[in-house]
């Protein structure tokens, strides 16, 4: 998918694109400008899904987003609750529950849970562990670096 397909999801989802009317090309650059920086602050904070970030300060509509197809949905409704002042539009709660249900998903599969110690319900005595402290076990997760997706040998995927 490019930034300009991504664009025009969400300025359908906002009802700004639709049979009867169009954004133009500069409102769509300032919809790129909102999404670089979006992705951006959720990259920040652990939220890395392989977001072609642009060098400049002006995206090109015909760049690959580089996002996998299972957060589109969280990333559209989210950026869309975010550019719908902009275009003095009021999102729906539809758009806004959309939003959480896929942040939810992009949350689940992008940030590491640290390992956490079993805690301890049985007094010391003589039910202490020879083999060291027991700590939950880690569900798999998607390891990035670079905001691109990795496997277990840090090789970066490239295909869907």
């Amino acid at each position: 998918m490019t930034k300009g397909e991504l664009a025009e999801r969400i300025l359908r989802m906002l009802g700004v694109n639709t049979r009867f009317s169009e954004a133009t090309p500069d409102e769509i650059q300032d919809v790129l400008r909102y999404t670089e920086d979006w992705m951006a602050s959720n990259s920040a904070i652990g939220r890395r899904i392989g977001w072609n970030e642009s060098p400049d300060d002006s995206p090109d509509p015909d760049d690959e987003t580089g996002i996998p197809n299972w957060s589109t949905m969280g990333v559209t409704a989210s950026i869309a609750l975010m550019v719908a002042p902009y275009f003095g539009k009021e999102a729906s709660p539809t758009i806004a529950r959309t939003a959480a249900l896929g942040m939810s998903t992009i949350s689940a599969r992008t940030v590491e849970v640290q390992d956490v110690q079993y805690p301890r319900r049985m007094p010391r005595g003589g039910n202490s562990s020879l083999y060291g402290n027991k700590f939950y076990q880690p569900a798999d997760r998607i390891q990035t670096s670079n905001d691109f997706l990795s496997d277990e040998g840090d090789d970066p995927i490239t295909s869907p």
